[in-house]
């Protein structure tokens, strides 16, 4: 039996597009749609951060790794953790980070349930009902002088210490 090429074509397209829909339907009812950062806000949400290179910087919910490509190509020395829930934006950090050559920690695994207490900085990109779950935690774990830089929402009870207008 012979497919053609083109049928094969549609198919990997159709299967893509499903991955991609199914996984936006997945983020909707979880309140965390794959919603990727811009590399420019990326790069000023790392600027913005101050940091000098030693720090562990994490991204919760950080989706395809671009904002921790972007603190490692400035600061190669940082030690970055990602941790991504669903499993195909996972996949697709997993290949951007092997693409781009820089050592990041990988992780597929629920935000809420991510050991946050060793972390010099954290990246959020996360709706505000995630923000106030990670709001309540963060005041248990995190270690005092942590920097916290969330880009669009802010957490429900907290007003930010400085802020930022980055255009898109």
């Amino acid at each position: 039996m012979c497919i053609s090429v083109e049928l094969l074509v549609v198919g990997i397209l159709a299967a893509v597009v499903l991955s991609v829909a199914g996984t936006a339907l997945w983020g909707f009812f979880l309140s965390a749609p794959y919603l990727p950062t811009s590399r420019v806000v990326a790069r000023e949400m790392v600027r913005f951060a101050g940091l000098s290179g030693k720090e562990t910087v994490m991204d919760l919910g950080a989706g395809d790794g671009r904002l921790l490509i972007a603190a490692k190509k400035e600061h190669p020395e940082v030690h970055a953790i990602g941790c991504e829930f669903q499993p195909l934006v996972w996949l697709l950090g997993k290949f951007r980070i092997w693409c781009s050559g820089e050592r990041i920690e990988w992780r597929l695994r629920n935000a809420l349930r991510q050991e946050v207490g060793r972390v010099d900085c954290i990246f959020l990109y996360l709706s505000p009902d995630v923000l106030g779950l990670l709001e309540e935690k963060f005041d248990r774990e995190l270690k005092p002088g942590t920097v916290v830089v969330t880009y669009v929402f802010r957490f429900p009870r907290r007003q930010p210490v400085a802020s930022r207008e980055v255009p898109w």
